[in-house]
This record gives C-alpha cells, sequence and structure tokens, in this order.
C-alpha cells in the first residue's frame, strides 16, 4: 500500500510546496535594480588649470552618456524630443556610475565611465514624452548598392556608396557586409532596373551565408538623387523611398551627407521593426510545464531580466503545470525573440500559450 502512496505523495508535496514559494516570492519587477540600461564606456577629456572641477567632467560624461544612450534606442525623429534635458534631469535617471580609468598627465586629465541607468525611470520619461524606444539586436546584413548615373549603372569601383560605406562606420547595430563585383548580379540589377521588386535579392545574400540583406537603387538623374530601400531583416520587409538634391556628382560634401543620412534612415528601419510600445502594453496569458522546482525558479529568473517585460502574476497551478499572466511592451513574436534567448519557446498550443524549455 506505501507503494502506491509513493508518487500521489510526492505530487502533493511538490503542489504544496510549489504553491508557498509562488506565493510567499513577489512576481513584480517594477522597481528591478537588475534591469537597466548600461553605457558602457564614455571617456571625458580635458586641461587641468586653476579652475579644475572634477564634478563638471562627471557632468559631461553623464550628458554624452544620456545621448549615447538615447541614439541607441530611440529613431532619430524622437531624438530631439528629449535633446535638451537639464543634467539634474539625466542625473535622476542614473542609478549609479563606475570610473574605469582617471588620468592625470601633466596639464591634461582623461576619466572613463560606465554608467548604469535605471530602466524603470527611462521608460517613465519616455513614456510622458510620448515615445517609443526600440530594443534590437545587432545583427549581420549583406548591403547592395547599385548606382545608376543618368541611367547607366556605375561597377563597385566607381561607386562611391560601395567604397565608402563601411569607412568610419560606428553603428552598433548593424554589421553590414559589402558584396563582391559579381558580373552576373550586375546583369540581373541592370535588366531588372524597371522591376526591382521582382529581382530575387535573397539569392544574392544566400551567397554570403546570409538571410538579411538591404538593397538600395541609388539613381542620379536631372540633379535629383532617388533612392529605394528595400530590406529584409529578421524576416521582417521594408521598402522606403528618399530623395536627395545634388547637382554635382563630384560634390563630397553634399555625398558624405546623404550616405551618413542613409545609415541612420536604415537603422531606424531596424529600430522600428524593434519597438517597445510603453503606451500600449500588452497581457498574455501562458502556461508552464514544472517538472521541478528548480525549473519554476529559472523560468521566474528568465521573466524578471526581460526588459519587455513590465510585470507577471502567478494565476493557478496543477500537478504538471504553473499558469501566469504576463504584461509586456512590444509585439508577442517581440516576446518570442527574448525568451528564445534565454533558451526557452513561445508556443501557441491549441489556443493556450505555452513557454517551453529547450532541451
Amino acid at each position: 500500500m506505501l507503494k502506491f502512496l509513493k508518487q500521489p505523495v510526492r505530487q502533493y508535496i511538490f503542489i504544496i510546496f510549489t504553491a508557498t514559494i509562488l506565493l510567499i516570492i513577489p512576481f513584480s519587477k517594477s522597481f528591478s535594480q537588475e534591469n537597466i540600461f548600461t553605457v558602457e564606456e564614455v571617456t571625458i577629456k580635458g586641461l587641468i588649470d586653476k579652475n579644475f572641477n572634477r564634478d563638471k567632467y562627471i557632468n559631461q560624461a553623464l550628458k554624452k552618456s544620456f545621448k549615447i544612450l538615447m541614439s541607441k534606442i530611440l529613431v532619430s525623429s524622437d531624438l530631439i524630443k528629449v535633446k535638451d534635458l537639464k543634467t539634474k534631469d539625466i542625473k535622476y535617471l542614473v542609478n549609479s556610475f563606475q570610473v574605469l580609468k582617471e588620468d592625470y598627465d601633466r596639464d591634461e586629465y582623461e576619466i572613463k565611465f560606465k554608467i548604469f541607468y535605471n530602466e524603470k525611470k527611462i521608460k517613465e520619461l519616455l513614456i510622458n514624452k510620448r515615445i517609443s524606444y526600440s530594443q534590437p539586436k545587432r545583427v549581420k546584413a549583406v548591403i547592395i548598392p547599385a548606382l545608376f548615373i543618368e541611367d547607366e549603372i556605375k561597377r563597385f569601383q566607381q561607386n562611391y556608396f560601395y567604397k565608402e560605406w563601411n569607412k568610419n562606420n560606428k553603428n552598433q547595430l548593424l554589421e553590414f557586409i559589402m558584396p563582391l563585383e559579381d558580373l552576373e548580379d550586375f546583369t540581373k540589377i541592370k535588366k531588372m532596373k524597371d522591376k526591382i521588386d521582382d529581382l530575387n535579392l535573397k539569392q544574392i545574400a544566400n551567397k554570403y551565408n546570409e538571410e538579411n540583406y538591404i538593397f538600395l537603387f541609388i539613381n542620379h538623374e536631372n540633379g535629383k538623387m532617388k533612392i529605394y530601400i528595400k530590406t529584409l531583416l529578421e524576416d521582417n520587409k521594408i521598402s522606403k523611398n528618399f530623395s536627395y538634391k545634388i547637382d554635382n556628382f563630384e560634390n563630397k560634401k553634399q555625398l558624405n551627407y546623404i550616405l551618413s543620412d542613409l545609415k541612420v534612415k536604415i537603422e531606424d528601419i531596424w529600430k522600428e521593426i524593434n519597438f517597445v510600445n510603453l503606451l500600449m502594453p500588452l497581457s498574455i496569458s501562458i502556461k508552464f510545464n514544472h517538472s521541478s522546482n528548480v525549473n519554476l525558479d529559472n523560468l521566474k529568473k528568465t521573466l524578471y531580466n526581460i526588459n519587455i517585460i513590465d510585470n507577471y502574476f502567478f494565476e493557478k497551478f496543477d500537478i504538471n503545470y504553473s499558469y501566469f499572466k504576463i504584461l509586456y511592451f512590444g509585439t508577442p513574436k517581440g516576446l518570442k525573440s527574448e525568451l528564445n534567448k534565454s533558451g526557452y519557446d513561445l508556443k501557441d498550443a491549441q489556443g493556450q500559450w505555452e513557454i517551453i524549455l529547450y532541451e
């Protein structure tokens, strides 16, 4: 008789123990100190004179780090909304900072910081200003800049955008792979000039073992440069058109401006794909097969550390499953992507969302 009671008793003990854990451990992450935005390295230099003041350099570092953080998570059109934030308001957003290096060399001073921002306060700022932020990961993409001047396609060695694209590239989100000059590809692009949307760009990208591509159809004619951008980034297809005035294609200053602006616009496309809309939180009910308390605790830690998850609550449990409600910002695809990074899969199992731990 005892033998037959062992398994039910173990299940009963597990249920009671699990219930106790779920009830006494708070699940709110509203004041999380672990989930913060960090600016890794900010360097400030200056002269040491009779008016030297270390606090002045700290304030400069805070302003610089805030600008770096905002440029990383906001699209370019929203940067102006936080441009004039005062130093005291930036300080309020900071949890702490770490001095990585400090040098006094004769009359020169250099200090390097690592600055930890408070995630909750940053989000409150963006909500008040009605701004959605982006949380994109770094990706690789093959970039194909096809340049036509007066209806004539230029080879890569004659193509300013191809030659200059990766020079002085400080992009933190996109790693651009420049294709080799391929006569077959050139012939296809020239032939398909008037029906670019039918061009098989994925086939070109696959030559470099990549799925992602950014295609630029650049046409300079009659003092105007019209640019059609077609992208595939992590299964997201986006197309946009832009135009610039440029009378002389030899004008390097104008070309540099167009090149820099194109990089910003392409980065904005990737940021927009990964928007986290703080004004419209979503909710999802999920179940999780709690094979052990360790598995359950690990899931809790994972949910706690995902930035787009605002909060989560235990709803019920049975012998096999725990059930939660998750409040999050962004899209189900974004939540699935964040869970994948931590070794979990989010699946729709017959109308019920389930989180599954990869083996």
